[in-house]
């Protein structure tokens, strides 16, 4: 598998789990605080979007 396949595959399953982990935390956690969390998160899947981007255009093979 190349590099930037592997990159990619773990940029995805960082994704997938932040994503499971700000949902979660949505439901357990009191109002404001399961809030905070999962925006957080979402601020994060956004940064991984936007370095995915950047990868697929700067990675040389």
């Amino acid at each position: 598998m190349s590099k930037r396949k592997i990159i990619f595959t773990v940029l995805w399953i960082m994704i997938i789990l932040i994503a499971i982990a700000s949902v979660i935390s949505l439901i357990v956690l009191p109002q404001w605080k399961g809030f905070f969390i999962a925006g957080t998160g979402g601020f994060l899947i956004l940064n991984l979007f936007l370095s995915m981007i950047f990868i697929r255009k700067n990675f040389k093979n």
